[in-house]
């Protein structure tokens, strides 16, 4: 990407925003740090310009760490409300995902970095994030080895990709996968206990009062609160559509098109309120109709649920609920 695209970009969030004063930049990837003087360019010009607007802008970024040197690292300290950090977890899961262009495993490159990061952050503003696909089903053992190395605030996600990718997850892996969501609730208290807790993302969950209005009508807000740019300067509903002509919405320079408001309509239209199967789901609330895109690339329609997330979905939040009361419990016999 160009400085004069993504100042353009930070024009049209700015001016499209409408009564919105906090706002959030992401540079996202590829990988952020090769662009570094763009990036730099891009958040000098965005502070002047929220100024003029009123309104505040909280960057992050997202880098897998193979070129974070001491200087990189101390900008995006000062500049970066929040970081995201890739890796996958064990060494050998990681490297056999996530390769240097070289051919060989980036985990020794990073993790030094990584926890450089963290502890320079006082372990807060930012996540370790890492996927887990067919290939590691034990994916909790991944979350326990990023504790085990002082990360405090974890995130592994699963993979989404279609049937056709080997290491892309299967129905019949689901109870494999249960089972890791009840062991690592129950490693996540345990280490609570013993002093030395973390937070798990799947696991932090408003339990009391639940998402807000907004979360329930749009999700996560993909095509409305939420658009990926690309290095032109073109729009999509976010980073995993694009690629995708159908979801082009527009640019930067030009705007959202007729198209690109007819798109915006769709994804609008696509809540826990429209889709049939949502309304029978007990845990509609607290997931807003699930991932769009996960629902496109297996089914080719955005309004169709993705099963398989809808059930890992629903395994979180009854970890959570037993987490929150065993918690309770505890509480009362202290």
């Amino acid at each position: 990407m160009s400085g004069e695209v993504g100042k353009a970009a930070i024009d049209f969030l700015l001016s499209s925003s409408n009564k919105r004063r906090q706002l959030e930049v992401d540079f996202f990837g590829g990988e952020p740090t090769v662009n570094f003087d763009t990036v730099k360019e891009i958040v000098s010009y965005a502070r002047v310009r929220e100024a003029e607007y009123g309104k505040q802008i909280r960057f992050t970024l997202t880098t897998n760490g193979v070129l974070l040197n001491e200087s990189n690292i101390g900008y995006i300290n000062e500049h970066m409300r929040n970081v995201v950090l890739s890796a996958d977890g064990r060494k050998s899961v990681n490297d056999k995902m996530r390769t240097t262009l070289g051919g060989g495993g980036s985990y020794d490159i990073v993790m030094p970095k990584f926890k450089e990061i963290a502890e320079s952050r006082g372990q807060e503003n930012y996540y370790i994030r890492g996927t887990f696909t067919r290939e590691n089903l034990d994916f909790s053992e991944d979350v326990k080895h990023l504790a085990d190395l002082g990360f405090k605030q974890i995130s592994v996600e699963p993979v989404t990709a279609g049937e056709e990718e080997g290491y892309a997850l299967r129905e019949e892996d689901l109870p494999v996968l249960f089972k890791q969501y009840e062991l690592l609730a129950d490693e996540v208290l345990k280490r609570e206990r013993e002093g030395n807790g973390f937070n798990f993302f799947h696991f932090m969950i408003d339990l009391d009062g639940g998402p807000c209005v907004i979360k329930r009508l749009t999700g996560c807000g993909a095509g409305n609160e939420y658009l990926a740019v690309t290095p032109e300067g073109d729009l999509y509903p976010c980073h995993q559509f694009v690629g995708e002509h159908d979801f082009k919405m527009g640019n930067v320079l030009s705007g959202i098109s007729e198209e690109g408001k007819t798109i915006r309509g769709k994804f609008s239209a696509c809540n826990i309120y429209s889709k049939p199967e949502c309304g029978q789901c007990w845990a509609r609330y607290y997931c807003g109709g699930g991932c769009a895109a996960a629902a496109y690339f297996q089914s080719g329609d955005i309004s169709s649920p993705y099963r398989l997330g809808c059930e890992l979905m629903r395994k979180r939040i009854e970890c959570a609920v037993y987490m929150n009361a065993v918690r309770a419990f505890n509480s009362r016999l202290e």
